[in-house]
């Protein structure tokens, strides 16, 4: 779906943190193949948006996905969206509170191994500026301009 009536953005409260770490945890087991899911751990999502601005996407109540940007960088640093809640445009309509809030350019990290994501953002407009394989997992560093 192209237009986000349907979708509620907004910032995230304390009491959104469970729902954000079930879908950030669930989305890492399921989709970071690269990933051993055995050291995944819940609190994982404590560490990863210590810090950071988080925005929250619902449709009809239930959180259906969240980005953390780093403000002062213009960073987006995690999108994860719910795996029931894929192609109804939540990636989008949180990119696009991204360049609302914080205008362009924006740049994010994206592990080349994540396919899925690599392609997405891509077909938001985001560019590959370069790729970083001198890392233990080789990424693309991609901004949005």
């Amino acid at each position: 779906m192209s237009n986000h009536e349907h979708i509620i953005i907004q910032n995230a409260q304390e009491e959104d943190y469970e729902q954000l770490r079930r879908i950030f945890f669930q989305s890492q087991r399921d989709d970071f193949h690269w990933v051993d899911s055995s050291s995944l751990q819940m609190s994982d999502f404590d560490h990863s948006v210590e810090g950071e601005l988080i925005i929250t996407a619902s449709i009809k109540g239930q959180i259906a996905g969240f980005m953390s940007i780093w403000e002062e960088d213009h960073f987006i640093h995690n999108l994860f969206v719910a795996s029931e809640f894929r192609r109804y445009g939540v990636g989008k309509a949180l990119l696009d509170e991204a360049i609302k809030l914080l205008g362009k350019p924006l740049s994010l990290k994206c592990v080349s191994k994540n396919t899925n994501a690599v392609h997405f953002y891509l077909s938001q407009g985001w560019s590959i500026q370069k790729e970083e394989t001198d890392t233990q997992e080789p990424y693309y560093f991609m901004v949005c301009s």
